[in-house]
């Protein structure tokens, strides 16, 4: 081992090495404390740039990147659009400087070429960033139980909700939902690339290494994680015809149902879901209706209210439709296509949209490319991710890696 990694340092140039190590900091710390994700991002950008500068060729490979470049500039100008349409500017301002990502992160990736990332490193750094925090956080679990005066007694809320979903990352101060669509993309890349296939040839290795982070996923009691999860296995397994991943999905829903019922607070959710007569229960569907309600009040369908007053519209809505929670606590949309629709309009939404359509046809949904994209699609039904830096980072650097990296490709996706 350590005459590989000898052999590794002495292989490549300093500049080189220190993109790398850059990059996989700034993958691996994408599930932790954003302060920590906040400074290798700019480390990461340093060694961008350092590495652009040896090699000279960074000017080509953004002019071949431009389409990519000019999606994500036309995401940022909608929010710089809200500074004419809002009047709470503060806001608008913040909106801004959080989504600053939108222009940085294409810039640093696009800027080099598919041969200077290494798929395989990315996935793994994001698995180890994914391990660390779930060991932060079981940790702090096993500091609660063990300060009570009956430990054991204690141990036994393990699965219940003292322990799961919010409260289960609360030493990472972060959301559960993005932590949960991580190891998604984490465990789909494991299953499935076939840089792995040396790791999937040992079962018990293999095993032992998907089972706590399949463990942590349930505890994060995030239901788009696991169903955007059910769904890449299915779509995988139709399109290879593969038995074996027909057998891993429903190992993993026998599995999810099990655990659903120790897990109360989860299988909760899921029965929340759509009620036996077919009626819709998530509170969300019923907020985003009271939403495009009090929305169309205002005449401004085409360009919208803008992303500073849009937090106006929602507060008149959760008043109006009794949804005290959401209104004591400023709840956004939970919807990004309906964030875009209120903020900007048609226009916003449209430009969102053509957004993802573009990452379909720069990458054929090879591979990762489909994980990512079902993700999006499904999260961005439930949450508005690009209302928290977490999400814009997340989103920002695997639509720019996962475009450079199958561009280039033709094969069907998977």
């Amino acid at each position: 081992m350590i005459k590989g990694i000898k052999n590794y340092l002495h292989s490549k140039s300093w500049q080189k090495l220190f993109f790398e190590i850059s990059t996989y900091l700034f993958v691996g710390t994408l599930p932790l404390l954003l302060k920590y994700n906040t400074i290798t991002l700019w480390i990461f950008a340093l060694g961008s740039i350092i590495f652009s500068y040896k090699n000279k060729d960074w000017k080509s490979n953004l002019i071949n990147n431009r389409t990519a470049l000019i999606s994500f500039t036309l995401l940022f100008g909608l929010y710089l659009i809200g500074l004419l349409l809002s009047e709470d500017l503060k806001r608008v301002f913040k909106d801004i400087g959080r989504v600053v990502p939108l222009l940085l992160i294409p810039l640093l990736v696009f800027s080099r070429h598919k041969n200077d990332f290494d798929i395989k490193n990315i996935f793994t750094s994001l698995g180890i960033g994914l391990f660390v925090g779930m060991l932060i956080c079981w940790s702090h679990i096993l500091t609660s139980i063990m300060s009570r005066t009956r430990p054991l007694e204690q141990a036994k809320y393990f699965f219940q909700w003292i322990y799961t979903d919010w409260n289960l990352v609360t030493p990472l101060d972060g959301h559960p939902g993005y932590f949960a669509i991580l190891i998604v993309l984490f465990l789909v890349a494991i299953i499935t690339n076939d840089k792995f296939k040396k790791l999937r040839s040992n079962k018990v290795k293999l095993s032992l290494l998907l089972f706590p982070f399949f463990l942590f996923l349930i505890e994060t009691n995030s239901r788009i994680a696991i169903i955007s999860l059910v769904a890449i296995l299915f779509i995988y397994s139709i399109n290879k015809f593969r038995l074996k991943g027909l057998l891993l999905m429903m190992v993993f829903l026998s599995v999810l149902t099990l655990f659903s019922l120790k897990f109360d607070y989860l299988g909760s959710k899921f029965r929340k879901i759509v009620s036996i007569n077919g009626e819709i229960k998530v509170e969300r569907y019923h907020r985003w209706k009271e939403i495009l309600m009090v929305f169309n009040t205002q005449d401004n369908w085409t360009f919208g209210v803008g992303t500073g007053d849009a937090r106006s519209i929602y507060r008149e809505a959760y008043e109006n439709g009794n949804f005290d929670l959401a209104f004591e606590k400023n709840y956004n949309a939970h919807n990004q296509y309906l964030e875009f629709l209120v903020s900007n309009g048609l226009i916003g939404l449209i430009v969102y949209i053509l957004v993802l359509l573009l990452f379909v046809y720069k990458t054929k949904l090879n591979k990762e490319a489909l994980s990512f994209f079902i993700v999006i699609i499904f999260f961005s039904i439930s949450e508005s991710f690009f209302g928290r830096s977490q999400g814009v980072l997340i989103f920002s650097f695997f639509y720019s890696f996962l475009i450079l990296y199958y561009n280039s490709k033709t094969q069907n996706a998977f």
